[in-house]
């Protein structure tokens, strides 16, 4: 059984507290562990600024975040009308440089695809983007 939570936040860097509160809150309320719902607020935190900073680049706009629980899954989908975006033309970190000598940044897709099981990116039709994030067998059925 799937259950389903929705939120939709205008595109402001003030409602990233927001944003983490409702996948933190909502993940534990579907059973997620704590190491789980951790992950899942770093990422979703991360994707949600690039859409702000990268996406919107200072228009105004909305995210809308959809929390859901999906065969022992926790899946969070985000969408926005923000410029399209490919995954595949970020270029990779370079962690073999320093601290000190890399670039600041730069670690969202890296992070993304690290601490979830499965990262979806896709554009919509009529513009804007979907990233699903997944995080396999982290609920135990109800």
């Amino acid at each position: 059984m799937t259950r389903v939570s929705e939120l939709s936040v205008e595109a402001d860097l003030g409602n990233l507290k927001k944003v983490r509160s409702f996948i933190s809150e909502t993940g534990k309320s579907l059973g997620a562990n704590d190491d789980s719902v951790g992950d899942m607020c770093l990422v979703v935190d991360e994707a949600v600024t690039n859409v702000i900073l990268h996406g919107y680049d200072g228009r105004q706009g909305t995210v809308q975040v959809i929390v859901e629980s999906e065969d022992g899954a926790l899946v969070i989908t985000i969408r926005d009308q923000a410029k399209a975006f490919n995954p595949d033309e970020v270029e990779a970190p370079h962690l073999e440089e320093s601290l000190i000598e890399r670039d600041y940044g730069g670690m969202g897709v890296f992070l993304i695809n690290k601490l979830t099981d499965a990262a979806e990116f896709r554009q919509l039709p009529g513009g804007g983007n979907e990233l699903r994030l997944v995080k396999k067998g982290v609920i135990d059925a109800l």
